[in-house]
């Protein structure tokens, strides 16, 4: 008897799985969103976390939603799969300008845009990109020739696209302006004033992982120039601001956000699962010798012996993944 109870100990042990469904994140944008490789310092912070998460990028320089919206390249990258997130990101100044001209010249393309994503996939969420003031605001329009006061319209802007479009904000501009304020010291502007130095890049990053996951960035492991104080304060900002107010940026959990988990305890050719998997509409199990199950956590015996993949896969309205493990039964 203790033979047999310290098998199946082992076993359940030994053949225990679990495994977190991929994220794929989509970047459109300018060169705010690609200055010093900032979709892919997300993809390092969120990997440093634990997370298992694909990025893409559709970025051009200078440009704004309606360039975005009338380049078949975007769209051809939005249907290339079934994105988890979209981020969407405009030119600073065309968020900045009155609500008739945003409302004419701006709002539809970012539509536009949104329409297209949806269509590809209406599990997929929709992320806009809060960005900042310039260092020193717009003097071509005296309403934004400081930076508050610039900032101040692109906040209200993005937040009001936000429910307009249904869509969640990553508010980079509002956790900009918090260590702007308080950390002067920190320089998050290229020398052209309008860009992001590495500091304010990394903003961006924190602020994207806070957003899209919900969780603080502080601590993370990924490889940056930038000194351990900075980063600190970079993280906690982006953790504090994002996380204390996800009502205001409209965060809602991802709807589709499975994970898959068993354990197995094989005994001579009989096999037990143990389904701990969460958040999945159906389950189906594939033993390797032909037959299936449907069944929460299905029992199953082998007429032969031999090595054999156990799959298990889950799906709901959104997507399909699956976890594998070999067994040897004997």
């Amino acid at each position: 008897m203790q033979r047999y109870l310290l098998l199946c100990l082992l076993a359940m042990k030994t053949l225990s799985m679990s495994a977190q469904a991929e994220t794929s994140v989509l970047f459109i944008g300018n060169s705010f969103t690609f200055m010093n490789d900032m979709p892919f310092t997300f993809q390092a912070i969120a990997q440093s976390k634990g997370k298992s998460i694909f990025v893409d990028t559709v970025v051009e320089g200078g440009k704004n939603f309606e360039y975005h919206a009338s380049q078949q390249e975007t769209f051809d990258k939005i249907k290339s799969r079934k994105w988890d997130f979209v981020v969407i990101q405009g030119h600073s100044n065309e968020l900045a300008q009155p609500d008739s001209k945003v409302d004419r010249k701006t709002f539809p393309y970012a539509q536009k845009l949104v329409d297209s994503i949806r269509a590809n996939s209406s599990c997929t969420q929709i992320v806009l990109y809060m960005t900042w003031g310039y260092k020193y605001g717009n003097h071509r329009w005296n309403p934004i020739a400081t930076y508050d006061s610039m900032q101040l319209r692109i906040h209200n802007q993005y937040l009001r696209f936000a429910d307009l479009l249904n869509a969640r904000v990553s508010p980079v501009g509002a956790v900009w302006k918090s260590i702007r304020d308080q950390y002067s010291g920190i320089n998050l502007y290229d020398p052209d004033n309008h860009h992001p130095s590495p500091e304010g890049s990394y903003v961006s990053a924190c602020t994207f992982f806070a957003s899209i996951f919900g969780e603080s960035p502080i601590d993370n492991s990924a490889k940056s120039p930038l000194d351990a104080f900075t980063r600190q304060v970079i993280e906690m900002n982006a953790s504090q601001i994002v996380l204390n107010q996800l009502n205001k940026w409209r965060f809602v959990p991802h709807q589709d956000e499975m994970e898959i988990a068993f354990d197995l305890v094989l005994q001579n050719k009989l096999l037990q699962t143990f389904n701990r998997s969460s958040n999945y509409v159906v389950c189906e199990w594939q033993f390797g010798d032909g037959h299936l199950s449907t069944e929460k956590s299905p029992s199953h015996t082998y007429e032969k012996e031999g090595s054999y993949e156990v799959q298990l896969t889950l799906s709901n309205s959104c997507k399909s993944i699956s976890l594998q493990r070999s067994i040897k039964v004997q």
